[in-house]
């Protein structure tokens, strides 16, 4: 089971970062959309999840089974993310681990797999930072 781990320091509150982290229905107000994974509930898979751990302002978790079906590649991506916020004086360690079961007939392009959820994770903490760090009172 693949496994990645992601920090970032952003100058901007643990609050502040949770909150944007936290309001999953809102991602498009920070985050530009992507096609690393295609949409939410299109061809290449549905994604539901659940919030498995929420203590704000420090942790949240979350549990997501994405079913996929590209071509002849069909199989479950189940995915299981932590992301914890440390502050730091007027800066917070964002920390994002990744850990990634792949089934089916998807273990065979497993490596590009995870080298997608790698660059996505990247950037989605990328906009993070951005989107905090622009903002007129972030701390």
């Amino acid at each position: 089971m693949p496994e990645l781990h992601f920090t970032t320091l952003i100058e901007g509150s643990p609050e502040t970062i949770f909150a944007l982290i936290a309001d999953l229905a809102h991602y498009d107000r920070w985050l530009p959309g992507s096609n690393a994974f295609g949409v939410d509930a299109g061809p290449a898979g549905t994604r539901r999840g659940e919030v498995t751990e929420y203590e704000p302002p420090t942790r949240i978790c979350f549990h997501q089974p994405m079913q996929v079906k590209q071509l002849f590649l069909t199989g479950t991506l189940d995915i299981h993310l932590r992301q914890t916020l440390e502050p730091l004086e007027r800066l917070t360690r964002v920390n994002r681990d990744l850990s990634l079961q792949v089934h089916g007939l998807l273990k065979v392009v497993q490596p590009f797999v995870v080298a997608a959820f790698r660059r996505e994770n990247e950037r989605v903490l990328q906009a993070l930072k951005r989107s905090v760090e622009k903002r007129p009172s972030n701390a």
